[in-house]
């Protein structure tokens, strides 16, 4: 059975599954993860809503593999930030917390997908906890490596890691929601906000 061509666009598409996941991340960059449905997301694509329940079991299962990529491109962003720095563990936690930040000032509604309330259960969407998991390990990595070269103070490197982390997300969704009072939200301010955070972050990280 072929899937089904909506009237607004013909399907031309040689991989549907493929389609509907572009179609929803240009929505998304649109008007959110609340407001997307699945039925808008096919007619974008050029099917019948019909057609993307052969590939989606739902809504969620779509939003998952959006959430999922975008979890994947951010660790590949911190990835490569940290590969350019040569400032040792340190420089490369300030290089990875400011790419977390700029990631999620240039992609604020990915941001909302990937943490909010829109995907209710993980467990459905393995991929999601593997790449999610991926990008703590990238960090929990940088600081093990910084107490095993005496740069970061001792403790559990689970609560070291969660700490640093929150304060990156933090900043990264009052970038991205732009709700730092009397700030314009441009791209230097993200990279001096990112810059001057990440460094009281590494003071109180650094062995005394």
């Amino acid at each position: 059975m072929k899937d089904t061509v909506s009237p607004e666009r013909p399907y031309h598409h040689g991989d549907l599954r493929r389609a509907l996941q572009a179609a929803a991340g240009d929505l998304l960059e649109q008007v959110g993860p609340a407001a997307l449905t699945l039925r808008e997301i096919a007619r974008k694509a050029g099917v019948s809503h019909a057609a993307a329940y052969r590939h989606f079991a739902d809504k969620e299962a779509l939003l998952a593999q959006l959430a999922e990529a975008g979890f994947r491109e951010l660790l590949e962003e911190s990835r490569r930030a940290v590969a350019s720095s040569r400032a040792g563990p340190l420089g490369r936690l300030e290089a990875s917390g400011r790419a977390y930040v700029a990631f999620g000032a240039r992609r604020p509604h990915l941001l909302q997908l990937m943490f909010g309330a829109a995907i209710g259960d993980w467990s459905r969407h393995p991929g999601l906890v593997a790449a999610s998991g991926d990008l703590a390990a990238l960090l929990a990595g940088i600081v093990r490596e910084g107490q095993a070269s005496g740069a970061i103070r001792a403790g559990a490197i689970g609560d070291l890691t969660l700490t640093a982390w929150s304060l990156v997300h933090g900043l990264a969704l009052l970038a991205a929601g732009r709700r730092i009072p009397g700030a314009t939200v441009d791209e230097a301010f993200v990279r001096q906000a990112a810059r001057r955070a990440t460094r009281l972050l590494i003071e109180g990280l650094r062995r005394r």
